[in-house]
């Protein structure tokens, strides 16, 4: 339909531009259709002036310069007193913190509350923060004074009297030790066979240590004490032992989260399958927490104070120190994750290291399935305390430093910065990030487990032509490490059958190795065994999606460590051996009594139907 526009004229200068007026003509095509309608030719005219346009545009306008300037006014006040509001906001956090610690004291005290909870983790919690709090405040704002006023003029004083002050270092806690040995064995001389027990694993060694001419001695003697004393502040010592096995109760609690997840994603009947719907979840809950706290700069802030701790006994590195602390409490999947950013820096020294902490613990992902089997949850936390600090003597003996490390220097692993906007999103990254370790465990676990048992149906093959159709690799393992089980302080009657669990442990399966464990052996070889019962996983699968151009460096040292986790276990089996005596209960009685466990035999042969095709931890998938 035709149409015509007017309009007017631009005047430069006037108010004419400000205003355009639009005249619409229609008129009909066709005459017949007009007369049927019987009109004449019509003509429809509209204008718009856009005057109230332009007056709402500029309210608009003011209401927004308006905003901007409360916005501008609001954030330069924040930005002029953003130190004294932190303050605030601190001294605000700290007074409701202890207006609630109060609180839950009175009500604990008057016993207010209908239901009464624990309120030994809240003061423990409490004292923590405060210790943490404290620290900080110090170093924030008398940190210099402090360094050059006290450490500065003490670290003068030990340099000039350190020719006399090493030896007094060394030799007063070795007297200790000593004197706890005598104090032990005295009423116990059999104990002193796992004196000989340690003799032996040091001079083996020292005979396969890859540069024996390069040892330093500083972080393989410190880490024997360190142990010793762990040990005896364990086993010797009931607020210790009770200290610890709260710390070991908290972390399975927060491990056992992952099951509410897991639960959700695989139904209810997860808990039949522990290994793929129970152990590898905590891989992934583990990721994403670790990654969240470095983020928020936490795990920064861990790191520096366990190397300063580490740095003054051992003289090891910030972040091997940090990896065999955390092994503690996680597992050798896990810990590495809390050192993720700074595995492909390491020298092949400290990965040799992180390997060996991670063989020579107990994974903190199958702790609860452990005590189902009748374990008690202290021996498995013992072991992996007492394996902390023994896991680095070890690894620096056996493959002693020859580079000079990368990360060496404390702040340098404290100011790494996260790359993550927000931790949503950093929590979100640390889940995916799970998903090819999580992969990498699993096929190593479907492929080797395959191999161990093919391997074992030939050894049967071969034994069969020669009337033992039965042999196996573990029945092999049963004599030839009699006597070093022996050694470790274990009954002769008992050695073989502890032997062969160690071979089960080692290259079969864990949930086998304790369900046996928890069924014939006696109280004390029960101990010793939870000590030296290593824990085997897929090393090179867990740390290779985390460094994959260190890949060929870790399968370089991946078998010395292998001999290393077992030696430090072994290790921590007879220093376990001399402080813990002879039980009194006999084979017979500790069989009654774990016919009497919630956990039965029948219970076991529901979920670990058969022993090759059970859910296992291959030491072996290493080497793929």
């Amino acid at each position: 339909m035709p149409f015509a526009t007017s309009t007017p004229a631009k005047k430069h200068g006037t108010s004419d531009d400000s205003r355009v007026s639009i005249e619409l003509d229609e008129t009909a095509e066709h005459e017949n259709m007009l007369s049927a309608e019987g009109g004449d030719n019509c003509t429809q005219t509209t204008s718009i002036t856009l005057d109230d346009a332009e007056t709402e545009e500029s309210d608009i306008t003011s209401t927004a310069s308006w905003l901007i300037s409360i916005h501008s006014s609001i954030s330069s006040f924040f930005l002029d007193k953003s130190s004294m509001l932190k303050k605030v906001f601190v001294a605000v956090v700290v007074a409701l913190c202890f207006a609630y610690f109060a609180a839950s004291i009175v009500f604990h005290i008057i016993d207010f509350c209908p239901e009464r909870r624990d309120i030994t983790p809240l003061v423990a919690v409490t004292c923590v923060g405060l210790f943490l709090g404290v620290m900080t405040f110090m170093s924030s704002h008398f940190g210099h004074d402090i360094q050059q006023k006290v450490l500065v003029p003490v670290h003068t004083v030990i340099r000039r009297h350190w020719n006399f002050l090493k030896w007094v270092v060394v030799v007063v806690p070795l007297a200790g030790i000593v004197a706890i040995i005598i104090g032990t064995v005295y009423n116990h001389p059999r104990n002193l066979l796992s004196l000989a027990g340690l003799a032996t694993f040091f001079l083996l060694l020292f005979i396969f240590s890859a540069h024996p001419t390069r040892v330093n001695w500083r972080p393989v003697i410190g880490g024997f004490i360190l142990q010793f004393y762990f040990a005896a502040l364990i086993l010797k010592w009931e607020m210790g032992y009770n200290m610890f096995r709260f710390m070991g109760e908290e972390a399975r609690k927060f491990l056992a989260f992952t099951d509410i997840g897991s639960r959700f994603v695989f139904g209810d009947k997860f808990t039949d399958h522990i290994f793929v719907m129970q152990v590898l979840p905590v891989v992934m809950f583990f990721s994403c927490v670790i990654t969240m706290l470095y983020h928020l700069g936490i795990m920064q802030a861990i790191i520096g104070k366990i190397a300063l701790v580490m740095r003054c006994t051992l003289g090891t590195t910030a972040a091997e120190s940090l990896c065999a602390a955390g092994n503690i409490f996680v597992g050798q999947t896990e810990a590495p994750i809390m050192i993720r950013p700074f595995l492909s820096l390491m020298t092949k020294s400290e990965l040799h290291a992180v390997m060996v902490g991670g063989f020579a613990t107990i994974a903190g992902g199958v702790l609860a399935a452990y005590i189902k089997f009748g374990i008690p949850a202290e021996h498995l936390l013992c072991a992996s305390v007492m394996n902390a600090p023994c896991s680095l003597a070890v690894s620096k003996l056996l493959y002693p430093e020859t580079e000079k490390s990368k990360i060496s220097n404390v702040n340098a692993v404290v100011k790494t910065k996260g790359k993550y906007s927000n931790l949503l999103e950093a929590a979100a990254a640390g889940a995916s990030q799970s998903i090819a370790l999580v992969a990498n465990i699993a096929a190593n676990l479907i492929a080797f487990i395959a191999l161990l048992a093919f391997a074992n149906a030939v050894i049967a093959w071969l034994g069969g032509f020669v009337c033992l159709p039965d042999l196996s690799f573990e029945k092999i393992c049963h004599y030839l490490l009699m006597p070093l089980v022996y050694l470790m302080g274990v009954r002769w009657e008992d050695a073989g059958q502890v032997a062969e669990l160690i071979a089960v442990k080692t290259f079969l399966n864990e949930f086998v190795a304790y369900e046996k464990l928890s069924v014939f052996i006696k109280a004390r070889n029960e101990c010793n065994l939870d000590y030296h019962i290593f824990s085997i996983g897929i090393m090179l699968g867990g740390l290779g999606p985390m460094a994959p151009d260190r890949t060929r460096d870790m399968a370089h040292v991946v078998v010395r460590a292998l001999f290393g986790g077992v030696i430090v276990c072994l290790i921590t089996a007879c220093t376990s051996g001399l402080l813990v005596p002879e039980a009194s209960l006999d084979l017979e009685a500790c069989m009654s009594a774990m016919r009497n466990e919630t956990l039965t035999s029948q219970v076991f042969q529901d979920n670990v139907t058969d022993v090759t095709l059970g859910l296992t931890t291959i030491n072996i998938g290493a080497f793929a």
